[in-house]
């Protein structure tokens, strides 16, 4: 796969974690949120690394559960790395 076409589907894996986020999904948004996180670790694009942004901020209602963990040991990577 094209190195763009690979960012583009890393941008549009946060933005759909997003929405299951807004859709009170937060699990799915966890594991969707997994497959983003490994190819920004490889892409390091700065519009998905801002897109995973948008995804901690609207797993703020989590972030105490578990759930909220596990999403911030999944993004804990591109986290350190920014």
């Amino acid at each position: 796969m094209p190195s763009t076409a690979r960012r583009d589907r890393g941008v549009y894996l946060a933005r759909y974690a997003t929405a299951a986020a807004s859709a009170r999904e937060p699990d799915r948004a966890v594991e969707i949120a997994r497959a983003a996180v490994e190819i920004a670790m490889e892409t390091r694009s700065a519009r998905m690394l801002r897109e995973l942004g948008t995804l901690e901020r609207a797993m703020r209602p989590w972030h105490d559960s578990p759930v909220g963990r596990g999403l911030a040991g999944v993004l804990a990577p591109v986290n350190e790395g920014s």
